[in-house]
């Protein structure tokens, strides 16, 4: 994932594991099935849940229903019932199937980018660290069931800027990558008159392209290369 991108280490279809089970909570429906017991229906108006519970519930059943169907095309039908809600109450936090899709991406990528920034290297040097920000983020899509279902690899040349350069997207990688922008600024490292909300949104462009054939069967070491070449050069200072 691009930076819309998210941690690896997921488990093969039909394993489990620690990152599955902590995101992915089971559902009231799940619980329920095999017995006779009806779930707990919490949508309702005197239900005690707060927005960001709510979300964070449907967000959660609709990657179950992603992980068990193996692709990004679930109905809000579909989240309802395995959330254990009414279709209405989907509606009532998500206007459309696109909006809880775009949902689920946000929320991974905030934990895909914390990763990112943490594992830098060198977070101080602006040119050691550009090419992680870009090919990082990129590299988590891979292996990873939620990510790879979303966007499956025959369909990752039809991946647009709407769909990963949008402007939630970019001002979620923004949001964790700007203090090292800032800073890196400050320090001249970085031009002063970059801007870098726009800077982001190049970075994450880049890296939402080598998400695409021919670039992702390029090596490593080329797609490195490339970046230091064509987007480091551009970007950072010259060391003196």
């Amino acid at each position: 994932m691009p930076p819309g991108a998210v941690p690896p280490g997921d488990p093969a279809p039909g394993a489990g594991s620690a990152e599955d089970a902590d995101p992915v909570p089971s559902s009231p429906v799940t619980q329920a099935r095999g017995s006779e017991q009806k779930p707990r229906r919490w949508g309702t108006a005197s239900a005690l849940l707060d927005d960001e519970e709510a979300r964070r519930r449907l967000m959660a059943a609709a990657m179950r229903c992603i992980l068990r169907s193996n692709t990004g095309r679930i109905s809000m039908d579909e989240v309802a019932e395995e959330a254990g809600v009414s279709r209405a109450t989907v509606y009532r936090y998500y206007r459309t199937r696109e909006d809880l899709i775009l949902g689920v991406m946000l929320s991974r990528l905030d934990k895909a980018m914390d990763s990112v920034v943490r594992s830098l290297d060198d977070p101080g040097n602006a040119a050691r660290s550009i090419p992680d920000l870009i090919l990082r983020p990129a590299t988590l899509l891979l292996g990873n069931r939620v990510n790879e279902a979303l966007f499956p690899q025959e369909a990752r040349s039809l991946i647009t800027p709407v769909e990963l350069a949008s402007e939630p997207v970019v001002e979620g990688v923004y949001r964790h990558i700007s203090p090292l922008l800032k800073q890196w600024q400050e320090d001249g490292q970085l031009a002063a008159d970059l801007d870098l909300w726009t800077t982001t949104r190049w970075l994450n462009l880049v890296s939402v392209t080598l998400l695409t054939p021919p670039w992702l069967e390029m090596p490593a070491t080329e797609k490195r290369a490339f970046i230091d070449t064509y987007v480091v050069r551009a970007l950072a200072a010259p060391a003196h």
